[in-house]
């Protein structure tokens, strides 16, 4: 992959919090916690709405959310209705995907101004009914959860995306222990960030009706080892992933601005970090977890870097066990992963992650002197994985 020759940079970013599975967002429908990151994003940047030149954002549980849901959510927002508009749907990597596509459209100079990022609620994903068009004229009917249909099932493969993992962790021998010890540290490192305002900063306020939710939610910062010893598997009953050390099923959305340098400047925008480069990989569906580590191994090739020159690393937890192989295979410090707490203990809101990943390495290089350079990625489902690196500027 060529890197970009155009200086594309991070002026800000904005994020819902986290909520959990049926939990304080539940009553806040996608579209919304997308105008709620557009719209904190704008009262954040120094920027008017009718420079905005796109915005492209990312979803990936469609089913019944309605016609083009990245143009709803602009609508709905302060942004003009002229404002253009895309919307993506890559699993897991929507939000990144989308953050990447609108650097490539600053690149090519048809953009100086873009928002991206992306947004979901999987707690208002609907059951579906397939083939009920066609009618039933007798016996049952199977209800289908659109949640694990559109983001969690592999189709391909026609198998969940944990069974695929279980998979891996038999080829690398990868233990429960090591897994559940990985997600005991993930929920203390999120916990603390979270008790020490450190995400206050970032996170956008939402309006539910009943209350303002400005508070991650998910870590169990109580858990010991043995409550995650005891909870049953998931996939396999000889298996190793359990709900404590996977990620959360959860909802949220995640917005940043990016800039031509040179527009930034000229604007008078200061930018809190440098999109350097990305990389995007595609292998058998059956190797998306090792997909992770071959993108952070060409993403540090590109760019003449060793594992030692990035500070953080914030690699979106699907799975415990994926961190812990992409860990011991590229000998990445367990304390240069997540170092904020990560999936297992925030949650994963499909197609918001890449866009509230990226909004929080933002911060963290802009307020933290000792990380200068991090990667922000994720797997995606069907074989692949993407990654971005991002510098203080």
């Amino acid at each position: 992959m060529t890197r970009s020759e155009t200086n594309v940079v991070l002026v800000d970013g904005a994020r819902t919090p986290h909520g959990t599975l049926l939990g304080s967002l539940a009553d806040v429908e996608a579209v919304e916690l997308a105008r709620t990151a557009l719209d904190g994003l704008l009262e954040r940047v120094e920027v008017d709405g009718d420079d905005v030149d796109w915005v492209s954002l990312g979803n990936a549980i469609q089913a019944g959310i309605g016609q083009v849901p990245g143009r709803q959510a602009v609508v709905e927002s302060d942004l003009p209705n002229a404002t253009q508009v895309t919307t993506v749907n890559e699993a897991s990597g929507s939000g990144l995907r989308a953050i990447t596509l609108a650097a490539d459209r600053i690149d090519a100079g048809r953009a100086e101004l873009a928002i991206a990022g992306g947004f979901e609620s999987m707690t208002n994903a609907p059951w579906i009914l397939p083939d009920y068009r066609k009618g039933r004229r007798h016996g049952d009917v199977q209800i289908k959860d659109s949640m694990i249909l559109d983001s969690l099932w592999d189709v391909n493969m026609d198998v969940h995306m944990g069974e695929i993992t279980e998979r891996m962790v038999d080829r690398e021998g990868i233990s429960r222990e090591q897994q559940d010890e990985y997600a005991l540290e993930s929920h203390r490192l999120a916990a603390e960030a979270i008790d020490s305002g450190t995400f206050d900063e970032e996170i956008v306020p939402v309006e539910t009706g009943r209350e303002t939710v400005d508070r991650d939610e998910g870590p169990r910062p109580n858990s010991t080892l043995e409550d995650l010893a005891d909870l049953p598997t998931s996939f396999r009953e000889d298996g190793t992933i359990t709900p404590g050390n996977a990620s959360k099923l959860s909802d949220g959305a995640g917005t940043v601005l990016l800039a031509d340098e040179d527009v930034a400047a000229e604007r008078g925008l200061e930018p809190m970090a440098q999109l350097v480069d990305y990389d995007l990989v595609y292998h058998d569906p059956d190797e998306f977890n090792e997909a992770v580590g071959d993108v952070v191994e060409e993403l540090l090739e590109q760019n003449d870097l060793a594992v030692g020159d990035v500070d953080a690393f914030w690699i979106n937890e699907a799975f415990a066990a994926q961190s812990v192989y992409v860990m011991d295979r590229l000998g990445i410090p367990r304390e240069n992963v997540n170092p904020l707490g990560g999936a297992v203990a925030f949650g994963h809101p499909i197609g918001g992650s890449g866009g509230m990943l990226a909004t929080s390495l933002a911060y963290q290089l802009e307020n933290d002197d000792d990380v200068t350079r991090g990667m922000v990625g994720m797997s995606v489902g069907g074989g692949g994985a993407i990654m971005a690196l991002l510098e203080s500027p």
